[in-house]
């Protein structure tokens, strides 16, 4: 009866028989040796040498930590996104590649990873001159984490886990619209009825992100059920192809979780504005709604500069085009929706996300909840 933990069991031929993992393929699946003897002793023996022979032969064999992040990039590049890997390479390009060009992977120790996340901090974005936000930091993080569990099923190194902590900043504050603001701004876009004022509509009304805003076309529109069917995104990407003039192009994939892929209720209102501007444009089924001249998607950026002139235009409070979402999720808040609800609606994979990054409590809002105090 083998021994729990040893790997040795006896055959059927009465030989002992040992197994060990003498390296691993690509994949990360283990490549098993196996040591046979009369005796289990004996065997205990064979495999308790062997160990101590591949453990000293992996000590002689040192790669350079660099070596080693490329190698886990090009094995993870053919599970992931596009969007994902270009995350990841841009992190160790940015963050990791100059500092950890002088290390071995077994230098790179929890001591090592922890001061070097503390000084990034305290460090600049290359882009926006602005502090390193924690997502940032986590992804570096998670690049040299993911390099080293990598390296340790390759058996370059024996398996450690890093404990590191990560600074914490207050968190910015996002800005949404106000009740009146939004009517302010409901009411100019409605008499352009173009496709840049639609656009903000279906955000304001469903919450939608660019990305799936604009890969949405007519036949995702069911004006029978009034649901919207959300199941893809475009964004834009990094070209990694040296010899092509443009450095980004916009990519058509599916959505990040499968909570992204989901129906919209419509409502009363946002169905009029809808079958309104399809019977008006006499559009077909196949079409973009939001397209350019070659009938291809519309690029997320040429909305979102549209929708920047508007927002100056009525002089009210400066935000983004995703800032519609977060003035989605608030209002529906406002109005009692319960927070489950909310999160499918905006395709979030846990309840968490939705009460931590896109619920804002306005002052008024805080208010009224108050004073229902009163009512005790």
């Amino acid at each position: 009866m083998p021994r729990r933990g040893e790997n040795i069991h006896k055959r059927k031929d009465g030989r002992w028989e040992a197994r060990y993992i003498k390296g691993r393929q690509k994949n990360g699946k283990a490549i098993y040796g196996y040591l046979y003897a009369k005796t289990y002793r004996e065997v205990k023996q064979k495999l308790k040498t062997q160990l101590l022979k591949h453990e000293s032969q992996q000590i002689h064999t040192r790669f350079y930590f660099n070596q080693v992040v490329e190698e886990w990039l090009e094995y993870k590049q053919h599970f992931i996104k596009e969007s994902a890997y270009n995350k990841y390479f841009n992190s160790y390009s940015n963050y990791i590649q100059e500092q950890f060009s002088h290390y071995y992977l077994d230098q790179v120790k929890n001591e090592v990873v922890q001061k070097y996340i503390l000084t990034l901090s305290k460090q600049k974005n290359y882009r926006t001159e602005e502090k390193l936000s924690v997502s940032t930091l986590k992804i570096v993080l998670y690049v040299i984490r993911s390099t080293l569990n990598y390296a340790s099923k390759q058996n370059y190194i024996p398996f450690y886990s890093l404990d590191i902590e990560i600074p914490t900043y207050q968190k910015k504050t996002v800005q949404i619209l106000s009740k009146e603001e939004q009517h302010l701004l409901e009411e100019s876009i409605k008499i352009k009825n173009d496709c840049y004022s639609l656009a903000i509509i279906i955000v304001l009304y469903t919450g939608v992100r660019i990305g799936e805003l604009c890969v949405l076309k007519w036949e995702d529109i069911d004006f029978h059920t009034k649901v919207i069917h959300i199941y893809k995104n475009i964004q834009r990407v990094q070209n990694k192809q040296q010899n092509l003039s443009f450095k980004t192009y916009l990519s058509i994939t599916e959505p990040k979780t499968k909570s992204g892929v989901r129906n919209i209720p419509i409502t009363t209102s946002l169905y009029i504005i809808l079958k309104n501007y399809y019977t008006h444009y006499h559009e077909q089924q196949n079409h973009y709604i939001f397209r350019n001249q070659s009938n291809n998607p519309m690029d997320p950026r040429k909305i979102q500069s549209h929708f920047t002139n508007i927002i100056k235009q009525l002089n009210i409070t400066p935000i983004t085009f995703h800032a519609l979402r977060h003035t989605f999720a608030t209002r529906c808040i406002e109005l009692g929706m319960d927070i489950k609800t909310l999160s499918e609606i905006l395709g979030h994979s846990h309840v968490s996300t939705t009460m931590s990054i896109y619920v804002h409590s306005t002052d008024i809002h805080k208010r009224e909840q108050m004073e229902l105090l009163s009512k005790l």
